[in-house]
């Protein structure tokens, strides 16, 4: 009887993928020259799919599969979303715009903290420690979702830079604020400076060298196998989850930062790949990365169902609907501008219009979605908390996309 059932929940798991493939080929067919990006519409569907009779799945089997989201969405999905991001930039490019990105993934991302938590400690009536932890959540944009909305439209090469190198290196400062946070609720660990600050440096120097180590032997390895495309894009599949993995489970520092330095050094050093494999090699990344996208849009768009009623947490629709969403994009508006006035003291320009656009391409995506659904199922407030982040990142991924649209429209940015 259990192997049946196995067995029947094995059919049932390959029709509803075959079922999303099918769908995501539609959506790709039919919203190519759609103002909103298909994933956004995926992740919708995702929402409306999720508890119908064709899934297979009753409502209440999802809420126990959004359980295990958080380690499909961190130890599958987004280690491999973060290679296929990485592999296109240069290390060069990196270090050219290195202060504004660091300002913006250090700095940029405590001072959203700060200011998310004292708004929704005002707004929302609860502790102060535990709004600013509902801040870490969402302090840091999040790599796939910024990638993902950004390949629609055309932006100035430097920009784009700023705006990758910010949202890949912000995770490192976002989730360590998360871990202290959540420690100092759930275990009573004192704030200490010091020992956040080391956990920093290490979580971000050591995942660096790890990246750049795993990085320099993985294409210095394919460099003497003289290998074929699949050989190459096997290797840099395995190198790219294997390393995330090490890097956050066992060594306790930035998975994303280290995906990202395999992917840089892995380019760079493998030297001696033919141009057809190399075309042929990025073309299956590219693949692989608009199927994993798809995948991960639909699956944000599942802990809809889960978000409780207005009623059942004590707070007007109209509050959780709309008061997230004006809080995230206050403090963006204030890090942002304010940050780009600081810079000039090192003499970095950011015009203007790059300001705005910057503003408004503050995307949250899957990462902000795993941390959130990891909190423990016994804290008080997890329940506000996916009612209060679920529904801004549909927002987000709605009204962002098309304001971005239109003001690139209107203010010839390119």
């Amino acid at each position: 009887m259990y192997f049946v059932a196995e067995s029947e929940l094995l059919v049932t798991f390959m029709l509803s993928l075959s079922l999303l493939l099918v769908i995501i080929s539609a959506v790709r067919r039919y919203t190519r020259n759609f103002i909103i990006p298909g994933v956004t519409i995926l992740m919708f569907l995702g929402a409306i799919l999720a508890g119908t009779p064709i899934i297979g799945f009753e409502v209440d089997e999802f809420y126990n599969f959004i359980e295990g989201l958080p380690e499909i969405i961190l130890l599958i999905i987004i280690p491999i979303l973060i290679f296929e991001s990485g592999r296109k930039l240069k290390i060069g490019q990196i270090k050219k715009e290195a202060i504004p990105i660091g300002f913006f993934a250090i700095i940029g991302v405590v001072l959203t903290i700060i200011i998310i938590g004292i708004v929704v400690n005002g707004v929302f009536q609860i502790p102060f420690i535990d709004a600013l932890l509902l801040g870490a959540i969402l302090a840091a944009t999040d790599p796939v979702a910024v990638g993902v909305i950004f390949k629609k439209f055309p932006i100035p090469h430097k920009l784009n830079i700023i705006i990758e190198g910010e949202s890949l290196f912000n995770d490192a400062t976002g989730v360590i604020s998360f871990n202290v946070i959540r420690g100092i609720i759930f275990s009573g660990v004192a704030f200490s400076l010091l020992d956040t600050s080391i956990s920093f440096i290490w979580s971000m120097v050591g995942a660096i060298a790890l990246g750049t180590a795993i990085g320099e032997v993985g294409g210095k390895v394919l460099d003497k196998w003289k290998a074929d495309e699949y050989v190459d894009f096997t290797f840099s599949l395995g190198l790219a989850i294997s390393g995330y993995i090490v890097a956050d489970h066992f060594l306790h520092v930035s998975g994303v930062v280290t995906t990202l330095f395999i992917a840089l050094l892995l380019i760079t050093k493998h030297k001696e790949i033919s141009t057809g494999v190399r075309k042929l090699f990025h073309k299956y990344w590219d693949y692989l990365g608009f199927v994993t996208n798809s995948i991960l849009f639909f699956l944000i768009g599942i802990p809809l169902l889960a978000v409780g009623t207005a009623e059942s947490i004590g707070y007007p629709l109209i509050l959780i609907l709309v008061a997230p969403f004006a809080i995230m994009m206050l403090s963006r508006t204030v890090v942002v501008y304010g940050g780009s006035t600081f810079l000039r003291i090192f003499r970095v320009k950011i015009p203007l219009k790059w300001q705005n656009v910057l503003t408004i391409g503050g995307m949250r995506g899957g990462m902000t979605v795993a941390l959130v659904l990891s909190l423990s199922a016994e804290y008080e407030f997890k329940d506000l908390f996916i009612s209060l982040i679920i529904p801004l990142i549909a927002i987000n991924l709605l009204v962002n996309p098309i304001l971005l649209n239109q003001y690139l429209k209107k203010s010839k940015i390119t």
